[in-house]
Parts: C-alpha cells; sequence; structure tokens
C-alpha cells in the first residue's frame, strides 16, 4: 500500500474514532441506568432540551458551546471530548503500529510474512480488535465510576463483542491468516464440549433445576455502603423513614453461595472431558471430528469460542478459589464477562496472558487504596490495559513462552497420535 492509501485511512479512522468515542458517552451513561441507547436522542441532562446536529460533532462540537449548554447554560462535563479524542486517538495508533512498523518490531498480528499482515487482507479482524478497544474502554469507565461492568457490553444479541467475535471468527478465519482463532482436534472438541455444558447449566438455571448464586444480590462493595450511609443520614435529617438495611453476608455465607458456582461450573468441564475422550486418536468419533473440522466456518467459530470458555473460566476460577480462601467475593462476576469477550476476539492464549499481565496494572494503584483504609478497585481497566498491551505484543510474549507451548504442542500429538 502506498503512503496516501495510508494517511486516507488514518484520516478516515481519525474521523470514525472519534464518532465512536461519541457513541461510548451514550453507552457509558445510559447502559448502566437501564436506559434505552436509541431513544430519546441526545439531550442535555439538566434541561432536557434535544441537541442540533452541530452540537453533537464529535470534539469540535464540545469546543464550539465552550462546555456549557447551549440553552440552560450548564457545564458539560469534559468527559464527552476526551473520550472521543481518546478513541480517535487509539483507533489511529493502533493502525499505525499494526501497519506501519518495521515487521522486527513484531507487533500486532503474529503473521509469518510481512506481506501476510498487510490491511487488505486482515481487515475485518483489525476492525475487530478495534471493537473490542471501544468496548473495553467503555466498560473501564463504567467499572472505575459505578464498581459494575454491564454484561450487555459482552453478551448482547445486538452487538456484545462475544457474540461478534465469534460471528466474525466463523467468517473469515482460514489457516495462515494473522489473528485467526481456527481450532486443532483437541482444543475443538473443549470449546464444542464446553459449550455443550455450558448452555445445559443455563437451562437447568433457567428451570429452577440449578440454584442461583447471590439471589438477593450480592455483597455490598465499599462504595455502596458508603451511599448507604449518605441515604441514612439525609433521612435522618428530614426526619423521613430509614432506608431498609441491605443484605449482609458472612464468610460462610459467602463460601456457601460460592459453592453454587461450582455446581454451575460441573457440566460444562464434565462435557469437555467427555468429548474430548469421544474425539481423541481412537476415539469413536475421531475420523468424523477431524472432517468435520475441515469445513473452515466451524473451525473458526470454535476457535473463538474455546477463547471466550478459557477467558471467562481463568477469572471464574480465581473468582472461587479467591472467595473460598478469604470468606469475601474476591472478583465480581463483570470481570469474568469481560475476559470471556477478550478471550473470544483475541484467543485463550492472549486472554490468558492478559489476565497475568493485570495485576502488574493494578498492584501501585492498589496499594495507594490500601494505605487509604480502602480494599476493593475496581478490577475491569486493569484487565482493559493488559488486554490493550497484549493486543499489540502477544507475538513477542508468545515467543518466551513457547518452550512451555512446544510442550503442550507434544503433549496434544501424543494424545492424537500425529
Amino acid at each position: 500500500m502506498t503512503l496516501p492509501l495510508h494517511l486516507t485511512i488514518l484520516v478516515f479512522l481519525f474521523l470514525f474514532g472519534s464518532c465512536v468515542g461519541s457513541f461510548l458517552n451514550v453507552v457509558i451513561w445510559r447502559l448502566p441506568r437501564d436506559e434505552s441507547l436509541v431513544f430519546p436522542g441526545s439531550h442535555c441532562p439538566s434541561c432536557n432540551t434535544p441537541l442540533q446536529w452541530y452540537d453533537n460533532i464529535p470534539i469540535l462540537g464540545w469546543i464550539a458551546l465552550r462546555g456549557r449548554c447551549r440553552y440552560c447554560n450548564t457545564l458539560i462535563s469534559a468527559r464527552y471530548p476526551i473520550v472521543e479524542a481518546l478513541t480517535a486517538g487509539l483507533f489511529v495508533l493502533y493502525y499505525a503500529l499494526f501497519y506501519l512498523t518495521p515487521p522486527s518490531w513484531r507487533i500486532g498480528f503474529c503473521a509469518v510474512s510481512p506481506a501476510a499482515q498487510s490491511f487488505l487482507s486482515t481487515w475485518p479482524t483489525f476492525l475487530l480488535y478495534l471493537y473490542l478497544l471501544a468496548a473495553l474502554l467503555a466498560a473501564s469507565l463504567i467499572d472505575a465510576e459505578l464498581f459494575i461492568i454491564p454484561p450487555q457490553i459482552i453478551w448482547s444479541w445486538k452487538g456484545g463483542v462475544a457474540i461478534v467475535a465469534v460471528l466474525v471468527h466463523a467468517l473469515v478465519d482460514a489457516p495462515n491468516l494473522p489473528g485467526s482463532l481456527s481450532a486443532s482436534p483437541l482444543p475443538a472438541a473443549l470449546a464444542a464440549g464446553g459449550a455443550a455444558g455450558l448452555l445445559l447449566s443455563l437451562l437447568l438455571l433457567w428451570m429452577g433445576k440449578l440454584p442461583l448464586s447471590f439471589s438477593e444480590g450480592g455483597p455490598l462493595l465499599e462504595i455502596e455502603k458508603a451511599q448507604h450511609a449518605r441515604e441514612v443520614d439525609a433521612a435522618a435529617a428530614q426526619g423521613a423513614e430509614q432506608p431498609p438495611a441491605p443484605r449482609e453476608y458472612t464468610s460462610r455465607e459467602i463460601r456457601a453461595e460460592i459453592h453454587k458456582e461450582m455446581l454451575f461450573l460441573v457440566p460444562p468441564l464434565l462435557f469437555a472431558f467427555v468429548l474430548m475422550l469421544l474425539t481423541w486418536s481412537g476415539g469413536p468419533l475421531h475420523r468424523q471430528w477431524e472432517a468435520l473440522l475441515r469445513i473452515r466456518w466451524i473451525s473458526g467459530l470454535l476457535g473463538s469460542v474455546l477463547g471466550g470458555l478459557i477467558g471467562g473460566f481463568v477469572v471464574w476460577f480465581t473468582r472461587i478459589a479467591g472467595s473460598l480462601v478469604f470468606g469475601r467475593e474476591a472478583m465480581g462476576m463483570g470481570d469474568v464477562d469481560l475476559l470471556a469477550g477478550v478471550g473470544a476476539v483475541l484467543g485463550a492464549g492472549a486472554a490468558t496472558v492478559a489476565f497475568f499481565l493485570a495485576p502488574l496494572f493494578g498492584l501501585t494503584f492498589a496499594v495507594y487504596l490500601w494505605f487509604g483504609g480502602k480494599r476493593e478497585l475496581p478490577y475491569g481497566p486493569y484487565l482493559s490495559l493488559a488486554t490493550a498491551v497484549v493486543m499489540l505484543f502477544y507475538c513477542p510474549i508468545a515467543g518466551y513462552l513457547a518452550p512451555l507451548s512446544y510442550v503442550v504442542t507434544m503433549v496434544q500429538q501424543l494424545i492424537w497420535g500425529h
């Protein structure tokens, strides 16, 4: 590709990214408040006056209004143009790092050759990566403010990251294509069995045959306790009725709730193991399974599913183990959802590396909170930051881990007999 074409794409990505950032502002405000992302249209949150189209121009609209509503003169948060500019900048930066850096830097896709990593051959997967970046930015800002990650960001049929990832990988993945997650027989068996078991667990949960953990709401976070204390003080000052006391969990009760989650995971783990036995070398379904995986879209779909399952399980296992050991909720289910989405886009290996890299980013802030008397921090931003780094540098990281992957490959070849 010529330099003028690269520059044209960079300009387009900046404009496109700023528009995506404008939509993310809507997501960040409305999604955790269960408001529609479409209706009503953009309006001032203070006077509710609908905004004109020229007031909604990303970045420039806020500057033209000098950070105030045209109608009621209320200050408009600087977060809006910052999110728009940050999204635009990330889109441009990642394009430059993926496609304009020397091949020796090994940034972006682990391509077999520089030509294989051209934008023309990898643009669907690259756009999926940008989609993940935008979702991570929205999830991080929501989590940083409210200590929640709305599951719709990952699982919504109207554009959740995991759903989009599975569709894209099913449609575009092919052998030797950079970013492809096409699964070999053993990982594909684990993915298909785990997914079938997960669907069974969800069905049993819906039918009431499996218990739902924390059905009365999870243990209160520090931010929720502080909010309740403010409500009590406000009610006392007004002479009003005190708000009801929130549900408190003992360590024993928390461990009992976590046991319910362990029960939920039994079918996925069992089904994955059984299908692996049925399809491995010498198994009754071995030949049929290998023939099925020659269908490209099935291999790509199962590779993405495996990434989602492994990414979610790594966090969920940590949540279960930490909660059982310490008698308090170790990690939120929103973190499970988030890394499942990361795995569905980037694959099982990249999601696992991101999980173990995230504590390095959160450690400094965690120490600061500890000395301030707080023990809770939103983990989503650090998982997101680690993912953003892994998205760029997974290739050299995988190179350092090559001895381990070699052992895994040898075990797989022994199991499958080739």
